[in-house]
């Protein structure tokens, strides 16, 4: 292309959507690995609520059997299994609970996730936007650059006939 055509005029907001959708790339970026974090503390505390569950139905199937092999349970055997049953309990229900705030922060991640992809796809849409109105300005820049020489050859051939 020739040295007379001028910059693309809307050259520093396309310059200025560059910067921002490298912005919001990194953003994403660090959206994707707090997601990706989130969902491994929620598999390990859903492993974890899974593994108490598990130990609670063990204990109380083992214990009771145990208390009726030895005959006629104690009423203090009894007890030690009714208040090792409800220890089990409460750490299940701790567990519950991480798990449960374990799948909200998990769920807020993936919230934020999305809207950075969101943002990140409505700005690579204007930049391409950009670039499109950019090549289009290009093909009528260089469509005028070249009439522009084809007239400046016609003027020139009318002036001096002994060049054709």
């Amino acid at each position: 292309m020739s040295a007379s055509v001028s910059k693309f005029p809307l050259e520093p907001l396309r310059s200025v959507r560059e910067i921002r959708l490298r912005k919001l790339e990194t953003e994403m970026k660090a959206c994707r690995e707090r997601w990706a974090a989130a969902e491994r503390r929620r598999i390990e505390a859903t492993e974890r609520w899974d593994q108490s569950l598990q130990h609670r139905e063990n204990f109380a199937a083992s214990s009771w059997r145990e208390l009726l092999d030895k005959g006629s349970p104690t009423g203090a055997a009894l007890n030690r299994h009714e208040r090792h049953l409800a220890l089990l309990d409460q750490v299940v229900r701790q567990l519950r609970a991480e798990m449960d705030a374990r799948s909200r922060e998990c769920a807020t991640a993936a919230e934020a996730l999305e809207q950075a992809a969101a943002d990140w796809r409505r700005a690579h849409s204007k930049l391409d936007a950009l670039g499109e109105m950019k090549q289009e300005w290009l093909r009528q820049a260089q469509s005028q650059q070249a009439l522009r020489e084809e007239h400046s050859l016609e003027e020139l051939m009318l002036r001096h006939p002994t060049l054709r």
